[in-house]
């Protein structure tokens, strides 16, 4: 639970606290695409690099076993000599001994050791004209070897180039035909070392392979940083150990695998280009209002600024109206950029309550001066969520602790908004003691009947209506109807977006009591609010 919870963290963080996604969506899905194409091409590689790696080590158990074979059959025929048969260079014996080799696929020659043990006979040629004593022989499982032995050591009409490898036990050596073994290296290894710690050597390299002596104890799989190459190993313990080493370059995978690995190639660069444009449209989504909204629609996020409402008659604040924003990062998000997401994932009513609460428990711990007995506090909120019971035990309980609850909350409905349903749910809460306002009146069709059903305590006249006074267009020439129907129904009046003293005088001169603007002040946060509303009512 805790490392999820971290992660999910770690997520958010990544997400919504930086501006990476936002501003390079395009760059970071290429980034994550590609990445991960060079994963699976890496991958990929690999794969085919340990399905070779595992083809070269079941060709090195085939030379080993040829080697095995070699040293088998030589045993036999080595422990059958030295059993049955004597060293004697007689006609007859030599007879016997070559009638025996032939039941022995890797013997080419047998040769006599005389009491010094020297070679003085051979069944190819019988008693030689000079003993020979064989030289640097190596002490292996089934005797001593000597490798690289002239073959006209055995019969004096070879040509001295010829070389082969000779096995001595007891007063008999064989020399051997390991020209099927040296076939197997050719075709499975670069390099075949033999013998113990002391006498260990090359006997094998081809034209890949190093002269360097592989150790018994080297690792099947080993990384050569010099070359850049991997080194495949096969050993077989014993008294004189075998090593077959094969060398496996790039080139080499390559070459035995270049269908599969170009086929994984384009299966890479489609991953990650499919990859990228899928992170690409994911970034753009998870920074889209859609998906912020629930980050962002946090009681920690919500920010409150305070429009100062002002009476005209006397330029006394009376009370402010409560604007929420949502604070993403560094920046303020403003109602217009986030009210659709907010109703399109359900979170009015979240968001209302964010913000009543927070307005109201500041507003009742803070000193207001003059102001503060009638203060008026305007609420806005969504039509869904003006539901009696469940908005005034909220209300109630945002002020349970406050320092002064004297405060006049006033709960705004836009004329838009204004139904049949909600009538009820306004009457109710006016009963209550809350004042009822219709915001933006004018600029909807609302049933006059209805309004006065309700009687509100506050008609708000819509700014777009207010801007036009000075031009006297059709639209201005309607505040004094405006005026009327709220005398009819026994509102007041409040005017909005009033940005000149000229647009002041006029709507105090019609009669409009309160009024609200840029001429008077923006919604600031609260610090800025308080020393406006001090410095307004010193006087």
């Amino acid at each position: 639970m805790y490392i999820r919870n971290r992660a999910r963290n770690w997520y958010k963080s990544v997400v919504f606290n930086t501006g990476l996604l936002a501003r390079h969506p395009r760059l970071v899905g290429r980034t994550c695409g590609y990445t991960l194409g060079l994963i699976v091409a890496v991958a990929s590689y690999l794969t085919v690099l340990d399905f070779r790696i595992e083809q070269i080590a079941d060709d090195q158990q085939l030379v080993i076993k040829s080697m095995q074979s070699l040293q088998n059959d030589t045993s036999e025929l080595l422990t059958e000599l030295n059993k049955t048969y004597s060293s004697e260079c007689s006609p007859d014996n030599l007879s016997k001994i070559r009638s025996l080799t032939f039941s022995h696929q890797y013997a080419r020659n047998v040769g006599l050791l005389d009491s010094q043990h020297r070679l003085y006979c051979s069944t190819s040629v019988g008693l030689l004209a000079t003993p020979i004593t064989l030289h640097n022989g190596l002490d292996g499982s089934i005797g001593r070897y000597f490798l690289q032995t002239p073959v006209q050591f055995f019969n004096g009409t070879v040509h001295n180039v010829l070389r082969a490898t000779v096995v001595e036990r007891g007063r008999f050596q064989v020399m051997l035909s390991d020209t099927p073994v040296k076939d197997m290296f050719d075709r499975y290894a670069d390099s075949v070392s033999v013998g113990g710690a002391h006498q260990r050597r090359v006997v094998y390299k081809s034209k890949h392979g190093s002269d360097q002596v592989v150790p018994a104890d080297t690792a099947p799989v080993t990384f050569n940083w010099s070359t850049g190459n991997i080194l495949v190993t096969t050993t077989l313990p014993g008294i004189s150990p075998i090593s077959v080493q094969t060398i496996v370059s790039a080139a080499n995978v390559w070459e035995n695998s270049h269908w599969v690995l170009l086929g994984m190639l384009c299966l890479s660069m489609l991953t990650g280009q499919l990859v990228a444009n899928g992170i690409t449209r994911k970034c753009r989504h998870v920074q889209s209002m859609d998906f912020r909204i629930q980050h962002l629609c946090q009681p920690a996020n919500v920010v409150c600024h305070y429009q100062p409402m002002l009476e005209l008659a006397t330029g006394r604040v009376v009370g402010c109206e409560v604007l929420g924003r949502l604070q993403d990062g560094d920046k303020l998000i403003y109602p217009d950029q986030f009210i659709p997401a907010l109703t399109k994932q359900g979170l009015s009513c979240k968001f209302d309550t964010a913000v009543s609460r927070q307005a109201l428990l500041a507003l009742s711990d803070a000193s207001l001066g003059s102001a503060q007995n009638g203060f008026t506090v305007a609420l806005n909120f969504f039509p869904q969520n003006l539901k009696r019971d469940k908005l005034h035990a909220h209300l109630q309980s945002s002020l349970q602790h406050a320092k002064h609850r004297d405060l006049h909350i006033e709960l705004e409905v836009t004329e838009y908004d204004f139904s049949p349903e909600i009538v009820p749910e306004l009457s109710k809460l006016k009963a209550d003691g809350y004042f009822i306002s219709i915001d933006d009146f004018g600029t909807g069709y609302s049933n006059l009947a209805m309004v006065k059903r309700v009687a509100p305590d506050y008609l708000k006249i819509d700014k777009s209506f207010v801007f036009e006074m000075e031009d006297l267009t059709i639209r201005s020439s309607l505040i004094p109807e405006i005026i009327a129907i709220a005398r009819a129904v026994g509102s007041k009046v409040i005017a909005e977006g009033i940005e000149t003293a000229a647009q002041a005088e006029q709507l105090r001169a019609l009669g409009v009591e309160y009024g609200q603007g840029y001429y008077f002040a923006r919604p600031m946060p609260l610090a800025d609010f308080l020393s406006f509303l001090h410095k307004s009512n010193a006087g």
